[in-house]
């Protein structure tokens, strides 16, 4: 498993020192000491609640926390902007949305945003490589959250 610059700069949790621009690839390994034992690094622990992303390199699996963008108006402007943090993510670890094993996704009033939540998403998803989803109606932690996305990913061979 390899801690990528772009991991680093979402995580922004190793000092500076260790995340200079001209780094192409390192060791996750070398650099956070196995963080936390059997192959797994989180990444994005800032929160005291979670991680944003745990890798688990024995599995080659990328799991993403849930993302909301509730600065955003309307069901499909959110799902739109939480898919291309899940993009971002998903770079940042190494892999794409074609590696996308299954999607939760939740949403505030289901009969009102789902059509709205599914165009955005039909626009994101690979064609080809459709994951796995569930879809439900959840309340939200704040009322201007809409919908909210968590993904597990493979990571590239």
């Amino acid at each position: 498993m390899v801690l990528t610059p772009d991991l680093l700069r979402l995580t922004g949790s190793l000092p500076r020192t260790l995340r200079p621009s001209s780094l192409s690839r390192l060791s996750a390994r070398a650099l956070c000491g196995g963080g936390g034992g059997g192959g797994i690094q989180r990444f994005g622990t800032g929160d005291p609640r979670m991680s944003g992303t745990v890798l688990h390199a024995k599995s080659g699996l990328v799991f993403i926390s849930g993302q909301t963008a509730a600065d955003e108006d309307g069901v499909r402007a959110q799902t739109a902007a939480v898919l291309r943090k899940v993009d971002e993510r998903l770079a940042a670890a190494g892999t794409d949305k074609s590696r996308v094993l299954q999607a939760q996704i939740w949403l505030k009033d289901i009969e009102s945003d789902f059509a709205g939540m599914n165009a955005s998403w039909m626009d994101w998803i690979d064609p080809a490589n459709k994951p796995a989803r569930a879809t439900t109606q959840a309340p939200m932690a704040r009322s201007s959250i809409l919908v909210e996305v968590m993904v597990v990913a493979a990571v590239k061979d």
